[in-house]
């Protein structure tokens, strides 16, 4: 294929990325005086980020046992971020795997997670938690400066929406190929 043809598929592969995302972006109203009811939008469109991004990230060999095993994603703290995916992610699956969320920071609920969420966490205790983590977890959350401690995509609001911002140091620390259009989407990568 020509150097040309190569750049048009990759431009053409990271606009249709990009308008998935596009959709949720805009969809979120300004954080500043929010509401229930924005608050409500605001966990309907991390839950649908946190489902889309199951789409963009290949684990290494061995992470998922079987060819059948669920994709397991773990949502620490934020309630209602959970229900908004369970109900997102009912009877769906991704490259052949069915999606299973559990809930949870207990050891069981951390061990088989190919995605964990941490929310609305500390510092403190996120440095913690990120070390205990399965070393091919994504590690999704939403705190100021969680790139520096081993998260690999951080949500952060940018003019009242919803956006994200990824390190690449650490998915490649945990052996985790990120795909280029979820890149050329992302706020920010580090």
């Amino acid at each position: 294929m020509s150097m040309v043809r190569r750049i048009a598929f990759a431009t053409a592969t990271s606009a249709s990325a990009a308008v998935l995302f596009v959709v949720m972006l805009c969809t979120l109203p300004k954080a500043h005086s929010q509401t229930e009811a924005e608050r409500a939008l605001e966990h309907r469109v991390k839950a649908a980020y946190l489902y889309r991004f199951t789409e963009f990230v290949t684990w290494p060999e061995g992470s998922l046992a079987r060819p059948d095993a669920p994709l397991v994603i773990t949502v620490v703290g934020r309630e209602a971020v959970a229900e908004e995916l369970r109900a997102i992610a009912a009877g769906r699956s991704v490259a052949g795997h069915p999606l299973e969320l559990r809930r949870g920071s207990d050891p069981d609920a951390l061990r088989s997670a190919h995605m964990i969420f941490f929310a609305d966490t500390d510092r403190t205790r996120l440095r913690e938690l990120v070390r205990s983590a399965p070393r091919t977890a994504v590690i999704v959350t939403e705190t100021e400066g969680a790139l520096t401690l081993g998260s690999i995509i951080n949500f952060v609001v940018v003019d009242g929406r919803v956006r994200f911002e990824i390190s690449l140091e650490a998915a490649e620390k945990r052996n985790l190929r990120l795909s280029s259009r979820l890149l050329a989407v992302a706020h920010a990568v580090r």
